[in-house]
């Protein structure tokens, strides 16, 4: 006989990505998870899982115990709904962002924690979300990506686009650039622009946040995206043509292997809402 919590815990460890992140959301310990996830493999009567390139993946016979999951745990959000009864909201919800762009979304976090104050949150400090998500380090990543990876389910934001920003009276010669490890993780197109070397250049930074606070501080003017430094008036916009490859889309990506746990759901639908306004 399958058991439903059999079931439940093999859900947490394909959402969480390994049994120790499984143990830790639902408090129990890594030993338990591995031993009950080979009771259901036996009485599935079939792998429920197999290795990859890319890690990992649910096989057939997983993916059918996953909707069956994701099945009962709606069936038990209604009930629970209907009668006025509060679900566990889980957490903590592990979030990146390419170039530590989730950093620049505490104030929206905030908001959201008054709305939602039983779900945590963590911020990574990730220089790829999408690596950060594949990697199982991350739930959700907000990245800036040409494409959306095949591998991971999400939504497209949005196009955005980077201007050349520098301090108001400040000196336009100096630049600031990306970090040798910054431009390992990101050689794309949109990453180039702040590739800076030469007499120039007068501070390295890896994360978009200590940029913008080197372009503030005066070290010198970067290429910033536009719905940051247009909403900035400490900083001047530079009238010069961008380069080519200075845009790019913005997505809010997954792990598609089991549908999301109500609380990432949330933050999901309330990050693509936040970002959406940001971009305007």
């Amino acid at each position: 006989m399958i058991e439903w919590d059999d079931v439940r815990i093999f859900q947490a460890a394909i959402r969480a990505g390994d049994y120790s992140s499984a143990a830790r959301r639902l408090g129990i310990n890594r030993t338990t998870i591995g031993r009950r996830f080979t009771r259901l493999e036996r009485a599935a009567g079939a792998p429920l899982w197999e290795q990859t390139p890319d890690g990992y993946r649910p096989t057939e016979a997983g993916r059918a115990v996953l909707r069956a999951a994701a099945a009962m745990e709606r069936a038990m959000d209604r009930l629970a709904d209907a009668l006025g009864h509060d679900r566990p909201p889980g957490g903590p919800i592990r979030l990146a962002g390419t170039t530590g762009l989730a950093s620049l979304l505490l104030s929206e976090l905030a908001t959201f924690r008054t709305a939602h104050p039983g779900i945590a949150v963590e911020v990574t400090g990730a220089r790829d979300a999408i690596q950060a998500v594949h990697q199982r380090q991350a739930d959700i990543g907000i990245a800036i990506a040409a494409a959306k990876p095949r591998d991971l389910a999400g939504e497209r934001i949005g196009r955005m686009g980077q201007a050349l920003y520098v301090r108001r009276g400040g000196d336009a010669r100096a630049r600031v650039g990306w970090g040798h490890a910054t431009q390992l993780a990101n050689p794309q197109p949109w990453a180039r622009v702040n590739f800076v070397t030469g007499p120039t250049l007068a501070c390295e930074v890896d994360s978009l946040p200590a940029m913008i606070e080197a372009v503030r501080a005066g070290l010198g003017a970067a290429w910033l995206w536009t719905f940051i430094g247009d909403a900035d008036p400490s900083l001047e916009r530079l009238e010069t043509s961008a380069p080519r490859g200075a845009t790019a889309d913005l997505w809010l990506l997954h792990r598609g292997a089991a549908v999301p746990e109500r609380a990432t759901a949330r933050l999901q639908d309330y990050l693509h809402a936040a970002l959406a306004e940001r971009l305007g």
